[in-house]
């Protein structure tokens, strides 16, 4: 999947890699957990590059996930790994 926090699409922000999975981050506090209240803490959009496994987060909704089926590659930022020969 690609995702598009703003008007371009995220690259990784340690490889390069434009191909993340998601997944539900809770996001703890300290007094919520000491409490024994996680469960209680608002939760982000994580996504996880699959070149590297760096793990973005995001919170709110100002981001898209686009499946790669209908993303044009030519809107996609270069891939500074990717072998142009």
């Amino acid at each position: 999947m690609f995702v598009k926090p703003t008007q371009s699409f995220l690259a990784c922000h340690v490889c390069g890699g434009l191909r993340f999975a998601s997944r539900e981050i809770k996001m703890t506090t300290t007094r919520m957990t000491f409490l024994d209240l996680e469960w209680l803490n608002r939760s982000a959009d994580g996504v996880i590059c699959l070149r590297c496994g760096f793990v973005h987060t995001f919170m709110g909704d100002a981001h898209q996930f686009l499946d790669p089926s209908v993303v044009d590659p030519a809107d996609l930022p270069a891939d500074p790994l990717e072998s142009t020969t």
